[in-house]
């Protein structure tokens, strides 16, 4: 090959007027892998989404659990104390009324 053949397949030249595009394309490449794949990219904002989104349905499902504890116990306060819950309660305590009997059954007994 002659030297002008050489000369045409050198980057030289083309880098030199280029290198400042080249360069601005590397930048731009390292923050939008950045911006999409790092630690504060999208795909961790999408994780931590999803995750908040299990947290609240979690804090919900707990919510409902504490208002259905909550309920029997409202209704034991004194100041607003439900009869009904109140001698039922003590039923499960063993406790009976003045006018009741208590029969005792032996376990083997027929019915």
């Amino acid at each position: 090959m002659s030297r002008v053949g050489l000369r045409a397949l050198d980057p030289r030249p083309w880098l030199r007027r280029h290198w400042a595009l080249l360069a601005a394309s590397a930048v731009l490449a390292y923050f939008l892998w950045h911006g999409l794949h790092g630690e504060r990219g999208f795909g961790a904002w999408l994780q931590v989404n999803r995750e908040l989104e299990r947290a609240r349905a979690e804090l919900a499902g707990l919510q409902a659990e504490r208002e259905r504890l909550e309920a029997p116990v409202d209704a034991l306060q004194p100041d607003r104390a439900d009869p009904d819950l109140v001698e039922e309660e003590l039923r499960k305590l063993g406790y009976i009324g003045e006018r009741e009997a208590v029969i005792l059954v032996p376990e083997g007994a027929a019915r």
